[in-house]
């Protein structure tokens, strides 16, 4: 069975991220672990649109810009918990959680209690995420010797 660590926050609701965690269900016996980077509301990016602000990416969620941490993590744990439900209904073998805001340490302690053959990282439109400003995935691969998948949403 392949073992996936799947890293994502605003973009688990997705069409992008759901086809590429299909196929691979599709491909082989599958299981999943969801990691979600508890990210603060100040982080929650965001972009003008015609008549105000909309929460990015505004085709993959339903949310509203959270105005606390606590909102936050809230909505997090809300698409958290709806993929593991979508997954698990495919008979899937998935699990999931919310981890440290910060990415790669989030990574590092999800690593430390399992293994995976593979991360796969969904992130918002390069125009937007932080995380591949930061080169999370090449980071990833780097310094955990796994493959990294990059799925970008497209805007």
């Amino acid at each position: 069975m392949r073992r996936y660590l799947v890293v994502a926050n605003q973009t688990l609701e997705g069409p992008d991220l759901r086809s590429e965690l299909s196929k691979r269900i599709e491909a082989e016996p599958s299981s999943f672990y969801v990691l979600v980077p508890n990210t603060s509301a100040a982080h929650y990016h965001v972009v003008p649109a015609a008549g105000g602000m909309v929460p990015m990416p505004s085709m993959v969620t339903s949310y509203g810009r959270p105005e606390t941490d606590e909102e936050a993590s809230a909505q997090a744990r809300h698409r958290l918990e709806r993929l593991l439900d979508v997954l698990t209904a495919s008979g899937v073998e998935a699990e999931g959680n919310l981890g440290s805001a910060n990415p790669l340490e989030a990574i590092a302690n999800a690593l430390a209690d399992r293994q995976f053959d593979e991360i796969i990282v969904a992130t918002l439109p390069r125009r937007f995420s932080r995380w591949l400003k930061a080169d999370l995935p090449h980071q990833a691969e780097r310094r955990f010797g796994l493959p990294v998948t990059t799925i970008v949403t497209k805007a």
